[in-house]
């Protein structure tokens, strides 16, 4: 039986409000540092890396000590964590727009950077509690799949509100005055705080998730978090799983940074354009996604990862090759973000389907420690994406005070934009080879998980933690 509707949409909105900071911190805010602050984009790519750095370094401990949190009666466990953060999320995210562009390079990038630590310090609190929480209270692989399509269509409509404002202040000349920039921004962070408060407090948090499979029922020991470690990297779907999220979308982790430049600098169109080009390829896909998501189910999420590069790479040669007008752009957008949201929509129940085998393995629930072990084989690699991106500007010429910039810029960003996405979804490719969940895997540990935990009451009525 399919899960009820208004389930669905509450536990598809946590996640879409980490996403829409997300957007702020790691998209706007760069081009507005770059352009409005006035720091050197060299120094956008280092605060980028030490910020991934750090991230990298303080997830496996956060991820290792909310597997072993107790459920509290009375307070709950993971949506507990979620309330607490909220506020130092949305403080970060204030605090980094009134940054006075006459202060030197060196107090910018201390203040950004130091501004940055906060801000992640709660929200892989944040990520980690509510990713964690859907798993549980979404036990079925057609669960996961219609809240992820669910969730792509909240997090699209609440994070355009941040494109939006985005493409208007930074493309074009439409708004120049600061004052009216920060007011903007602080606009969009007012709408973020209501999605996060509207996730945190309609949501539910019943004892009945932990009653099987919770690491918080024993005690924390070395010899415990290095069995829980063995039980991880033995996995050969965490490999293939790992490498293949590594690499294959590693680049629209800065897509809509490179969105910017790329409309800005090389179509050099107006804001209204570029919302067009960005929001436009949007609703297509976002109306194409319920179907998208029906053939997830019946051919599986692995053989629908394969089926999804055709279009995604189709996009990025049509962007590097062909595009230079707005509406080229949305075509290739289309193309580009029917295959991202296909991949990232498999990618979901693959990775519950990870947690699931797991648990079934070990008898643990360990959607913490899996994300810490990640994060600590991303670290060689943390902030790769953004540093890239701004060295090929920089070795291109990218001057921040020229109003039109050199035909080789606009083929450094060019290359920047659409042909790093190329290379890296290539040998992304590779790792699906070996991942070991076909159709049938993934319906057999969706059976076994179904079994295990409770599928009504969940994120619904009474608050059993009050």
């Amino acid at each position: 039986m399919a899960m009820p509707l208004k389930r669905r949409l509450l536990l598809a909105t946590p996640l879409p409000a980490a996403w829409m900071s997300s957007v702020i911190i790691h998209n706007v805010y760069v081009k507005f540092y770059t352009d409005v602050v006035g720091m050197d984009p060299r120094y956008v790519g280092w605060v980028y890396l030490i910020f991934n750095i750090w991230n990298v370094l303080n997830d496996p401990v956060f991820g290792v000590l909310l597997d072993k949190m107790r459920y509290r009666p009375g307070k709950g466990k993971f949506l507990l964590v979620m309330r607490v953060t909220i506020p130092f999320l949305l403080l970060g995210l204030v605090l980094m727009a009134w940054t006075p562009s006459s202060w030197s390079q060196a107090a910018i990038f201390t203040v950004f950077l130091v501004e940055l630590f906060l801000f992640d310090v709660a929200s892989t609190l944040y990520l980690i509690s509510a990713t964690s929480y859907v798993y549980l209270a979404a036990p079925t692989r057609e669960d996961r799949i219609d809240v992820e399509v669910a969730r792509a269509w909240i997090g699209n409509i609440i994070s355009a509100v941040a494109t939006v404002v985005a493409t208007q202040m930074l493309v074009g000349d439409a708004v120049t005055e600061r004052i009216t920039l920060n007011v903007m921004l602080m606009g969009v962070v007012l709408v973020n705080g209501a999605v996060y408060a509207f996730a945190a407090w309609a949501l539910r948090d019943p004892p009945e998730l932990y009653e099987q499979g919770d690491g918080g029922a024993a005690p924390v020991t070395a010899s415990r978090l290095l069995r829980d470690l063995r039980s991880v990297v033995r996995m050969r779907a965490f490999w293939a799983l790992f490498f293949h999220g590594m690499l294959f979308m590693a680049p629209m982790g800065i897509y809509f940074t490179a969105f910017l430049y790329f409309m800005d600098h090389v179509v050099r169109s107006t804001g209204t354009q570029a919302t067009l080009a960005d929001t436009g390829s949007m609703v297509v896909v976002l109306v194409l996604l319920p179907l998208v998501a029906q053939g997830i189910k019946r051919l599986g999420s692995r053989t629908a990862m394969w089926v999804a590069a055709l279009p995604y790479l189709g996009g990025f040669a049509l962007l590097l090759l062909w595009a230079d007008t707005w509406w080229n752009v949305l075509l290739c957008y289309v193309l580009i973000m029917t295959g991202r949201y296909t991949v990232s929509t498999a990618t979901t129940a693959l990775d519950a389907a990870l947690i699931d085998h797991n648990e079934r393995l070990t008898g643990v629930r360990k959607a913490g420690s899996i994300a810490s072990v990640r994060a600590l084989l991303t670290a060689p690699i943390a902030g790769v994406q953004m540093v890239l991106y701004m060295a090929i500007l920089t070795a291109g010429g990218y001057d921040i005070t020229a109003e039109v910039q050199s035909p080789q810029t606009q083929e450094a960003i060019r290359l920047a934009t659409a042909g790093v996405p190329i290379l890296f979804a290539l040998v992304g490719l590779i790792p699906l080879v070996f991942l070991p969940y076909d159709r049938a895997r993934e319906r057999e540990l969706s059976e076994w998980s179904r079994a295990r935990r409770p599928e009504e009451g969940t994120a619904v009525g009474p608050d059993t933690t009050e």
